[in-house]
């Protein structure tokens, strides 16, 4: 992605960590944000209700006119300036634009603010199904907390935030970058709902940022010390076997190995599908997940 746009509280907040990447053009939408618009803040009027949002979504194709690239909109649905959302991705069109969901912890909500979210998860899912945009991924953060382990109150969402920021952003870079072998093929027109997560050499096991349900694709990273590769005769028959673990009738899978200078390696995983997901509160760990 070239353009990062964050709305909301959340969507900024994790907009803000893709700043130390050089390769983003930041945006950010909030009600009482202070900056230029020209250096891509955009103080929204505020509304009293998501449904005001929506109606009351100011023209911002001016905004927006210097957007190129793919793009990653993200946003998180319990924020009444969540009703904007698609408003704002029909000034987008035209773009290549992915979406990133982050579904908070639904269970403390608020009635009113658990349908509203429940509402916002539901269509952004329709839409991606229709190909209204390429992709539409799915992070939950109770799923990001349990992967970080015990988290401190002060700096909490700072962490979940990062994780997800360098796990997205690893992806990111390896899919526009030459592997040292890999089995990937295009992924099918249908399977545009994804989430992201991260594994070990160790295990064939992975944890994921969202409890994905039927995933039909599994598309492994492994980043992998340049030395290693040139001396460890038994990796690559280990990876191809760890790959093998998770292939199932019901799940393609594939792998691309990576070489790199980071003293320790790395695996990333990104897992798509072509259901809804309609998954109300299940924050416990699925068993092929753990």
């Amino acid at each position: 992605m070239d353009t990062i746009i964050g709305l909301g509280q959340a969507g900024c907040n994790i907009a803000d960590k893709f700043k130390k990447y050089q390769q983003y053009k930041i945006y950010k939408i909030d009600v009482g944000l202070k900056g230029l618009k020209k250096n891509g803040i955009y103080d929204m009027p505020k509304q009293s209700t998501s449904e005001n949002y929506e109606e009351e979504c100011p023209n911002m194709r001016n905004f927006f006119k210097n957007c190129s690239g793919e793009v990653l909109f993200i946003l998180g649905g319990s924020g009444d300036i969540s009703g904007a959302s698609l408003a704002i991705l029909e000034h987008l069109r035209g773009l290549k634009i992915n979406v990133m969901y982050i579904r908070p912890d639904v269970s403390l909500l608020p009635e009113r603010k658990r349908k509203q979210e429940w509402a916002v998860f539901n269509i952004l899912q329709e839409y991606a199904r229709s190909a209204a945009f390429e992709r539409l991924w799915l992070v939950d953060n109770t799923f990001v907390e349990q992967i970080i382990g015990n988290v401190p109150l002060i700096g909490y969402h700072d962490k979940l935030n990062e994780l997800i920021v360098s796990t997205f952003h690893m992806i990111n870079l390896y899919n526009h970058n030459d592997s040292v072998t890999d089995t990937f093929v295009d992924p099918y027109e249908t399977h545009r709902i994804s989430t992201i997560g991260v594994g070990t050499l160790e295990s064939p096991t992975h944890k994921l940022l969202f409890p994905l349900y039927k995933t039909a694709d599994l598309r492994y990273y492994y980043a992998i010390n340049k030395d290693r590769l040139e001396t460890d005769g038994q990796l690559f028959s280990n990876i191809k076997e760890r790959v093998k673990a998770s292939l199932t009738e019901e799940t393609k899978t594939s792998y691309g190995i990576y070489s790199t200078s980071y003293e320790d390696d790395y695996v990333y995983v990104v897992c798509s599908t072509p259901v809804i997901q309609r998954q109300k509160i299940n924050h416990s760990i699925p068993k092929e997940n753990a």
